[in-house]
C-alpha cells in the first residue's frame, strides 16, 4: 500500500440546508490553480470538499497507481459523507475534471450511493487520453507499456460495475476540439450508466483544446450543476 496519493481541503461551512459537492481537480493541477472555480461554487451556495492528486499517477508509468488512487479517494469520500451526515447534511453531488472526472466515474453507483448527481467535466478512455499526451506516452513506452496493454490494465476502471443508478442524474461537458478526450467518444461510456438506470446528458462547451474545455467547464460549474441537481425537499 502506497502513502497518501491525494491532498484534500474543505471550503465553506457544511449545513443541513447546503449540498456538499465533492470536487476533484484535473491531472497535474493544484487546488490553488482552481480556486476560481471553487469560489464560484461557494457563491452558488455549495459546501465543497476538494481534492488534488499526485502527478505520479501517470508520470511514474506504473498502471497500478491509478486504481489505488481511486480507492483512496473513494474511501475518503465515504469517510467525509459519514462525518457530514452525522452533522445533518443530506445532499451530495460532485464535480470532476479530466482525471477527476474519471475518478468520480468510479465512485458513483453502489460504491458511493450517496452521490446522486454530478458533472463529468470531460470524459472518455483514460488509457487513450494518457497516450494522446506525448510526454506521458514516452514515459510509458520507456517502461515497456503499449496502448493495448495499458487499456487492458485499466479495463476494470474503464468499464466499472455501477450497480443501481436509478434516480441519479449526470452530465458530461466536453468539446469536439478536445483531442485528449473528444466529445464524440463520450457516448460509448454513457450506455453502461443508462443501462444502470441513470439520467445522463452531454453538453458541448466552446473550446479549442482539452485544457480550454476543462477551464470552460470549471467556469460553468454552477450552471452545469443546475442541469443535474434535484430540487431540495420542501
Amino acid at each position: 500500500m502506497r502513502g497518501r496519493l491525494f491532498q484534500s481541503e474543505e471550503f465553506g461551512t457544511s449545513a443541513q440546508a447546503a449540498a456538499t459537492v465533492f470536487f476533484i481537480c484535473p491531472y497535474d493541477t493544484s487546488l490553488q490553480k482552481v480556486r476560481f472555480a471553487i469560489r464560484r461554487l461557494l457563491r452558488a451556495g455549495y459546501h465543497v470538499v476538494a481534492y488534488e492528486t499526485t502527478t505520479a499517477v501517470f508520470t511514474a508509468a506504473d498502471p497500478t497507481i491509478l486504481p489505488e488512487l481511486i480507492e483512496q479517494v473513494r474511501e475518503d469520500i465515504r469517510t467525509q459523507i459519514a462525518k457530514l451526515s452525522s452533522a445533518g447534511v443530506t445532499e451530495y453531488g460532485f464535480f470532476g475534471s479530466s482525471l477527476g472526472s474519471f475518478i468520480l466515474y468510479n465512485c458513483v453507483g453502489d460504491k458511493v450511493p450517496e452521490l446522486r448527481w454530478g458533472v463529468f467535466n470531460t470524459g472518455g478512455n483514460i488509457a487513450r487520453g494518457v497516450w494522446n499526451m506525448a510526454s506521458l506516452r514516452d514515459l510509458h513506452l520507456a517502461r515497456g507499456w503499449s496502448l493495448p496493454r495499458l487499456e487492458e490494465a485499466w479495463a476494470g476502471l474503464q468499464w466499472p460495475d455501477f450497480g443501481r443508478l436509478e434516480g441519479c442524474k449526470f452530465v458530461f461537458a466536453s468539446s469536439e476540439r478536445d483531442i485528449i478526450a473528444p466529445l464524440a467518444n463520450i457516448e460509448h461510456y454513457l450506455e453502461p450508466m443508462l443501462r444502470a438506470g441513470a439520467n445522463v446528458s452531454v453538453r458541448e462547451v466552446p473550446a479549442v483544446s482539452h485544457r480550454t474545455a476543462v477551464i470552460v467547464g470549471l467556469w460553468k460549474g454552477p450552471q452545469l450543476i443546475r442541469l443535474v441537481r434535484r430540487p431540495a425537499p420542501a
